[in-house]
């Protein structure tokens, strides 16, 4: 069916619905369904293969379960010594042995992966994306990786060893024998230069925000070894420098053509260059045949945009890419019988939310938003939506972190008391705008809206749905023309102060513009200052569930689901997907049959 088509028929089920609740909304989504694909059960880091040749059978490759309750007692602090590998001005050390596994020699001409989004900028610091990460993971190197084909484990990238040498102060032994992509040595001033920007606050760095880096200095102490200190404990120090905007930048390169040329411009130390960045189009890459870790398995890679679903899904099957991303899951039954197709699925550390903006009225009143999120149907949306193929949240939290609660209830659905709400709220049926990209930006995201606008009518909110281009969005939103907006949060450290206190706290946009009023998030802040600056795991612990219980009372927005990404892929590529967007084509994770 093509995009069009099921939208139009989710309109003409709409006034059928709009009065009756959940279960018409049930039956307004399954019409426009297709056939969904049995998939991996939901631990976070849990990558489903389902093949789709005739007589293939699904392989399920499954991590350690989460952990059910709090830590028994106050943990030990966080490690202070990394995994050791010997640095050699040859052959540098493999990252780790999961990570080591020898390239099986074949090499392709190209690989071609189509994307429904594109980053503006190929500085990784400066804007910090899910299309972002995708791209610039095979340009780019951090100090310091997580293994996510073996437990999600820090091993050494850029670094080889790192310590603490004391609360706040970690010093790192670089990786000796790395070039950069142009051939110069790849050196200690990089990692000064680096994390000096960010220490600086550049307003155009995205990362420069605190809730990135609490970094107070960092030192070259000679050409392979730094010191990091950082402004206060951090008890996710270590994890940082693994995570989103953690690449490390040329120093003399980055200097030498500009903040403005770097965008398109960029030099890494990575698997994959970057020749061509054609805006709103492709981005093609070459193969680094000098990459410490080994030159990768296709010659040539190419991102090419293809926001449309029908248009992306006409290009695996057609054979103009090997990988095509964001596959939504009412095509699943469309990818089936495909001999020379796979589909993957594997859920995200990452969580699509909406945000509330409180400057403007109703939403300033905190009944309003409360009754808004209580009106929300998650189960309905995971399972007949997405068929299966998302995660209902218990609350905002990730599955398989080391401070997850599983004892912590599923987000609430309670209509009843949305309804009452409402009425102690002094409700006067104001429009409520709900403002969502087309096409899509988040799969799913323009069907969810249609949805849960449905949901609000259903109790009695006066909910319209606002389909909007990306920029005219983000207007919209700076205009503050708009109740509440679709957004995600990314676990880019498997911590809550990846997504609790960077996405929400005092630093990022949603409170610095004033969408969470001050005096509403003042407790909340509190809490996220003393989590974040104890090494106790167990207070730690505590502290994170006060901030949940805070974020659900004041509700500055609310969480909808963890997706579970789908890929389809071609059968010649040897490719397993990530929990976060990072698009893995290194040596040991992408593979030419």
């Amino acid at each position: 069916m093509r995009d069009g088509e099921r939208v139009n028929r989710r309109l003409v089920l709409k006034g059928a619905v709009a009065a009756a609740g959940t279960a018409a909304v049930s039956a307004l989504l399954a019409a426009c369904g297709g056939e969904v694909a049995t998939t991996a059960p939901t631990a976070a880091a849990t990558v489903a293969t389902v093949a789709t040749g005739a007589g293939a059978a699904a392989t399920v490759a499954a991590t350690k379960p989460a952990a059910t309750t709090a830590p028994a007692s106050a943990a030990a602090p966080v490690a202070t010594t990394g995994t050791t590998s010997s640095a050699a001005t040859s052959a540098p050390a493999p990252v780790s042995p999961t990570m080591a596994a020898a390239a099986s020699g074949k090499q392709i001409a190209e690989l071609r992966v189509a994307v429904a989004g594109l980053p503006a900028s190929m500085d990784p610091q400066e804007s910090i994306s899910n299309v972002g990460q995708r791209v610039h993971y095979s340009c780019f190197d951090t100090l310091i990786m997580r293994d996510f084909l073996n437990g999600n484990k820090l091993v050494p990238g850029l670094a080889t060893e790192w310590k603490r040498t004391d609360d706040k102060t970690l010093e790192m032994t670089l990786r000796q024998g790395v070039v950069w992509q142009d051939g110069s040595p790849f050196t200690s001033a990089d990692v000064k230069y680096t994390f000096d920007r960010i220490i600086a606050k550049d307003p155009k760095l995205e990362v420069a925000s605190p809730g990135y880096f609490p970094l107070a200095s960092v030192e070259a102490l000679d050409m392979f070894r730094v010191r990091f200190v950082g402004t206060a404990v951090d008890p996710v120090m270590e994890k940082r420098f693994a995570g989103l905007g953690a690449q490390i930048i040329p120093a003399k390169y980055h200097q030498m053509v500009g903040t403005d040329a770097f965008r398109t411009k960029p030099l890494g130390t990575g698997p994959y260059k970057l020749v061509e960045f054609v805006a709103d189009d492709h981005y093609t890459f070459e193969s680094n045949e000098r990459y410490w870790g080994g030159a990768p398995a296709a010659k040539k890679l190419t991102f090419k945009l293809i926001p449309e679903v029908s248009a992306r899904m006409a290009a695996i099957t057609n054979g103009e890419v090997e990988i095509a991303t964001n596959v939504p899951p009412d095509q699943l039954s469309n990818l089936k019988g495909k001999s020379n197709l796979v589909v993957k699925t594997v859920p995200l550390g990452n969580m699509h939310v909406l945000q509330y903006d409180m400057k403007v009225k109703p939403m300033d009143n905190k009944l309003v938003r409360q009754a808004v999120t209580a009106a929300i149907d998650r189960k309905t949306l995971t399972e007949t939506l997405w068929g299966g193929n998302a995660i209902h949240t218990r609350g905002f939290q990730f599955e398989g972190e080391d401070l997850f609660n599983a004892n912590r209830p599923l987000t609430e659905y309670n209509p009843d008391k949305a309804k009452m709400l409402l009425k102690q709220g002094g409700y006067a049926n104001e429009p409520i705008t709900y403002v969502t990209e087309s096409p899509n930006y988040y799969t799913n995201g323009r069907e969810a809206g249609e949805a849960i606008v449905e949901m609000w009518k259903a109790v009695g909110i006066n909910g319209k749905l606002n389909l909007l281009e990306s920029a005219a969005k983000t207007k919209a939103q700076a205009d503050d023309n708009y109740h509440v907006a679709t957004w995600s949060a990314t676990s880019g450290t498997a911590d809550p102060d990846g997504y609790l206190w960077r996405n929400w706290g005092p630093d990022n946009s949603q409170q610095k513009k004033g969408y969470w009023a001050a005096a509403s998030a003042a407790k909340y802040n509190a809490l996220g200052t003393e989590a974040r600056s104890t090494l106790d795991q167990k207070k730690r612990f505590d502290l994170y569930q006060q901030m949940l219980d805070e974020f659900e009372n004041e509700a500055p927005g609310t969480t909808l689901y963890i997706p579970k990404e789908i890929y389809a892929i071609k059968t010649t590529v040897d490719w397993t997907p990530y929990s976060l967007y990072y698009m893995d084509l290194r040596a040991y994770n992408f593979k030419a049959k």
